[in-house]
């Protein structure tokens, strides 16, 4: 099992390296388009949710944070960091545009 699924399966039942002290949490995952491919990433709609719920629109969000947020339970390698960077801040775009309507 590869890094991505200890880590949901940490969140799902609680392993002592994820916080379960509020319950289990179930993560999403979603697909988004990181340079040339397609990558799963989890959390996502609930950091989306979260910079949302703040009234944060794209221009003000803080991408190394919200990044920083998502390597906590997804493994990115350097050479793709500015990739996905990019890749975040654009689906937030499309996130927040569907919620403005």
């Amino acid at each position: 099992m590869g890094k991505l699924g200890k880590n949901l399966l940490g969140k799902l039942v609680g392993n002592g390296k994820s916080c379960c002290c509020c319950g289990p949490s179930i993560v999403s995952v979603k697909k988004i388009k990181v340079g040339n491919k397609e990558m799963e990433i989890a959390g996502l709609d609930e950091e989306f949710e979260k910079y949302s719920s703040e009234g944060n629109a794209p221009e003000n969000i803080n991408i190394e944070e919200l990044v920083q947020n998502l390597l906590k339970i997804n493994e990115i390698s350097e050479g793709e960091l500015d990739k996905f960077k990019i890749a975040v801040l654009k689906e937030y775009e499309t996130y927040w545009q569907k919620k403005r309507k």
